[in-house]
């Protein structure tokens, strides 16, 4: 689908949203959607931390979409706008391949003004995510190198069901052996926990992730619904139910075609063409 010309009609072109987040996102995100639809975006650095931490002290009560909607509406009741922009990303054993870890970015766009969210999601397994169990003066240099160390920041915690000390953001290795003995005086053993530090502005793999969800994200806003001409068409579904390639039997969860819609109204379309037949491999007649 061709875009339309976005600095003469896109109804977000000279607009301005809020972007929240504490974490220097605004260079990931703000670039392409000024230069996809023309939208201005500045960052409202509140306290998101509220809504949760990687680091596991506050709990994340939502899942990552909703969560990024409250993100996004916390900056628009502080700044009274009606456009807010906001992400959360979740970096753990990955939902098709557990073995392995992945990182999913959720993206939204809110606009209140319209009564719309026009969200998008990114999974990625290219995350640096490295954990340890380590005690004091203990070699760390295998587990530095998985952990990219210090292109990408640690963060360090006691091995305890509950702790006060938690030290974030640890860029060089006298910060790293500080950190380690402070966290063992309070922790069973001498162990402590050595992570990842997975903010955005210490993870440049995470930072990487976050610019592709911009991009899918600013490509969904830029395109408009044929019907109401509002922001964010693009695909809804899935069309399910192909028949097998070498027998003739109905495989209702294999998919066929994506489906198009908007998030304004109800209409949808025919979306890109994926299979006219499902793969043998997952007939149960030719697998059983």
């Amino acid at each position: 689908m061709a875009l339309v010309p976005m600095e003469k009609i896109h109804p977000y072109s000279g607009k301005q949203a809020l972007l929240t987040s504490k974490h220097r996102k605004l260079e990931l995100i703000a670039p392409v959607f000024q230069e996809s639809v023309g939208l201005l975006i500045t960052e409202e650095a509140l306290d998101t931390d509220q809504l949760g931490t990687f680091s596991g002290e506050i709990e994340r009560l939502l899942p990552p979409l909703q969560t990024a909607i409250a993100k996004a509406r916390l900056g628009m009741k502080e700044q009274g706008v009606a456009l807010g922009i906001a992400s959360e990303g979740s970096i753990g054993a990955d939902p098709l391949a557990p073995f392995i870890n992945s990182d999913i970015e959720h993206l939204v766009l809110v606009d209140d003004e319209r009564g719309i969210i026009i969200s998008e999601v990114f999974r990625s397994l290219e995350i640096v995510a490295a954990r340890a169990e380590v005690i004091p003066g203990q070699n760390l240099e295998g587990f530095l190198r998985r952990a990219d160390f210090p292109n990408h920041s640690l963060i360090v915690r006691p091995r305890a069901e509950r702790f006060e000390t938690v030290v974030k953001g640890i860029g060089s290795l006298p910060e790293l052996h500080a950190a380690i003995r402070l966290c063992a005086e309070e922790s069973a053993g001498g162990f402590v926990e050595v992570e990842s530090d997975l903010r955005a502005h210490h993870s440049p793999s995470r930072r990487r992730n976050i610019e592709r969800s911009a991009l899918l994200l600013a490509d969904r806003v830029s395109h408009l619904c044929p019907e109401c001409q509002s922001p964010g068409w693009g695909r809804v579904a899935y069309e399910k139910g192909l028949h097998c390639g070498l027998f003739n039997i109905l495989i209702p969860e294999a998919i066929g075609r994506e489906v198009l819609g908007c998030v304004a109204c109800d209409h949808t379309a025919p979306g890109k063409l994926i299979a006219e037949v499902a793969d043998p491999s997952i007939c149960p007649h030719c697998n059983p």
